[in-house]
């Protein structure tokens, strides 16, 4: 009994370590993803959702972290790449670079990206992304993010890539396998291309 107790204990310390553990300063209901982390679990990891089965287009709008409006509808017609994240989640913090340099590679590809800070003091989230090449949507209460289907209660990170229409096309539940990020932004531009033809 005492042997799993130590199991269960180490089990639970591996899990809290494993991707960001707070969704603020004094909740503890995020679920911690690890970057390349192979689950059972249908919403957590990479979904790749095919053009027949696509809900309607994700509709998030509000202000950006400079005060202007912003929503994903002004970017129907692009691929658009959304990133859930904060400040405060290790995850995102160590994804974003990634995510600012495939912003500047495809910039002029018909590829948008647009974050969605959650959660945040805007102030630090303004610092962070005063590099990164697109705007950020402010989801102060988490409202936001739970708008978008299929993704567990204040999981963070979370990223969705819709397609021309808007709809989802690829959801990642947890942190990106870092350097894949171009590789699936491609794959959903030449399906894209594939089914306007």
């Amino acid at each position: 009994m005492k042997r799993q107790g130590v199991v269960a204990g180490v089990a639970a310390a591996v899990f809290a370590l494993s991707g960001c553990s707070l969704l603020s300063p004094t909740e503890e209901t995020l679920i911690p993803v690890g970057a390349g982390e192979i689950s059972t679990d249908p919403g957590i990891g990479m979904t790749v959702i095919p053009p027949d089965e696509r809900g309607e287009p994700l509709d998030i709008a509000g202000a950006d972290l400079d005060g202007g409006d912003l929503s994903l509808a002004d970017s129907r017609g692009d691929i658009t790449v959304v990133n859930a994240w904060a400040t405060w989640c290790a995850p995102c913090r160590s994804e974003m670079p990634e995510f600012a340099e495939v912003a500047r590679e495809f910039a002029d590809q018909g590829v948008t990206f647009i974050g969605l800070n959650v959660q945040d003091d805007v102030g630090a989230a303004q610092e962070f992304t005063a590099d990164t090449p697109y705007r950020s949507i402010i989801d102060e209460d988490g409202s936001l993010l739970g708008r978008i289907p299929d993704v567990p209660p204040r999981a963070l990170p979370v990223t969705v890539i819709l397609d021309r229409e808007g709809r989802i096309a690829v959801r990642i539940v947890g942190p990106i396998v870092l350097g894949t990020l171009d590789d699936t932004v491609r794959s959903v531009l030449a399906e894209e291309a594939t089914r306007s033809s």
